[in-house]
């Protein structure tokens, strides 16, 4: 798992890491669905969007953004999610399945992507940052 939950006064705070960019962006959005749902999903539905964005950190926020909204409003836990980065933005491809209580229950509600101190950087030939889920 290449995310943990490092300690946070009120909001969860997820440290999130991968070999390169577009794998931060997934891994982020599994710290996202793993916060807010337990259990597993199966890829029975999907959903694509795209976001834009002048650098990463704003495309990052759109993402997440999204990707909150959707799981709300279309019920869905989303189980696989796949990113391509270009110039004009990012496109999103995402699984899932319809959340059920008694599978996905159990998580903490996530109410917003936070700005608040949200870097990514180069550590060590991997990208890094620490992002806040607003709950």
């Amino acid at each position: 798992m290449p995310y943990e939950e490092r300690e946070h006064t009120a909001d969860i705070l997820m440290h999130v890491w991968a070999p390169d960019i577009q794998s931060l962006f997934v891994d982020c959005g599994h710290a996202l669905m793993t916060t807010m749902y337990r259990g597993s999903a199966r890829p029975e539905c999907s959903y694509s969007f795209t976001v834009a964005g002048t650098d990463h950190v704003q495309l990052l926020q759109a993402y997440l953004s999204e990707l909150l909204f959707l799981t709300e409003t279309e019920n869905i836990v989303f189980s696989e999610i796949f990113v391509v980065m270009d110039d004009k933005g990012l496109s999103v491809q995402l699984s899932g399945e319809p959340f059920d209580r008694k599978k996905h229950g159990g998580g903490t509600e996530v109410k917003g992507i936070s700005f608040c101190g949200l870097a990514i950087s180069r550590q060590n030939d991997e990208y890094v940052l620490d992002i806040l889920f607003d709950v």
